[in-house]
């Protein structure tokens, strides 16, 4: 019988599995947003990368450049392992130039505080675009504007109807109730309660391995943040709010771009969203904490509460964040 193959070969096959790859790791950003709302689809990979291709082609893009870019980057992976192992990579590595080449081919995935710094907004509303911030740092985005580059629009729009079923004012506002009143912090706020009441080390291993409920997504997460530092113990969030409030914002915002808000309504929302943190948290370190165990409890990810620590460090510690040059309460 013959083997099936399972692991690409050519250089060719090498690149359609990095588009895949790429696609995927895209797909996973959308889940980080969009995941487990009424109405969420995820669309098939065959269908993932005809729209990408797509995409592509509208912008002016060839998808064989890009498939012919990943065969460049394949091939320099190729050479430097070839290097690795006949000794001569240490020896070109010492060279700046090799390091400048390395650093261009696979990029530096450190994450940054964007700004346009065009006084387009004033003092009260870069404040409340600041409680959506560690989404606009994860999306590379400016936290000092609403705008966007005029070819995303349609990006967008087709991003939040594929994803969040938003066409229009009244999808959107659906949305924003279901994300204030339920969202993905309801039934982890449940879990919360309990363990505040019964402690950690009480809850069975039964308990943590029932799906019907979070709580073992909630003691994982927790055990995480304490062991890695990114939390004391007794300063754990009593809510993971934090995580949908992040999302209102920036759905508000998109809202907007796409025509389905005017500026009143869009800042209405980010009002309710400031409003509702300031309900459960006192400064921003409380409510980055609370986006830290969002984001980890929504996929029950240690992963993804790491990824939201690096995040909310640079807020907490930027001079030029939003977070340290805007107050959490309004002056």
């Amino acid at each position: 019988m013959k083997k099936d193959k399972t692991n690409p070969q050519s250089p060719e096959e090498m690149a359609i599995a990095a588009q895949e790859a790429a696609i995927k790791a895209a797909m996973e950003q959308a889940r980080s947003m969009f995941g487990n709302i009424p109405g969420f689809q995820m669309p098939d990979m065959a269908a993932a990368q005809a729209q990408h291709e797509a995409m592509l082609r509208a912008a002016g893009i060839d998808p064989e450049t890009v498939a012919q870019a990943g065969r460049q980057n394949m091939a320099y992976a190729n050479q430097m392992m070839q290097e690795m192992m006949d000794g001569t990579f240490d020896e070109r590595l010492s060279s700046s130039d090799a390091m400048a080449q390395m650093m261009e081919a696979f990029g530096d995935e450190g994450w940054s505080i964007n700004r346009c710094n065009d006084g387009g907004l004033d003092e009260s509303q870069l404040r409340l675009l600041a409680f959506g911030a560690p989404m606009l740092v994860y999306n590379d985005e400016n936290v000092d504007s609403i705008a966007c580059a005029e070819e995303d629009v349609e990006t967008i729009r087709n991003t939040i109807e594929n994803w969040w079923n938003v066409t229009d004012k009244e999808s959107t506002l659906d949305i924003v109730r279901w994300l204030l009143e339920e969202g993905h912090h309801a039934e982890a706020d449940e879990a919360l309660e309990e363990l505040r009441k019964r402690g950690l080390e009480n809850i069975s291993q039964e308990e943590r391995d029932d799906e019907e409920n979070k709580m073992g997504d909630v003691c994982l997460i927790m055990e995480s943040m304490t062991e890695n530092g990114w939390c004391p113990e007794n300063r754990m969030p009593e809510s993971v709010i934090a995580w949908d409030l992040v999302r209102v914002v920036n759905l508000a915002r998109w809202a907007r771009l796409c025509g389905y808000l005017n500026d009143d309504e869009m800042w209405q929302i980010m009002q309710t969203a400031a409003d509702t943190a300031l309900h459960h948290f006192s400064s921003w370190e409380e409510y980055g904490r609370s986006f830290i165990m969002g984001r980890g409890v929504w996929h029950g990810d240690p992963d993804d509460s790491e990824t939201a620590f690096e995040i909310v460090s640079l807020l907490l510690e930027d001079e030029e964040s939003p977070w340290k040059l805007s107050n959490f309460y309004k002056k």
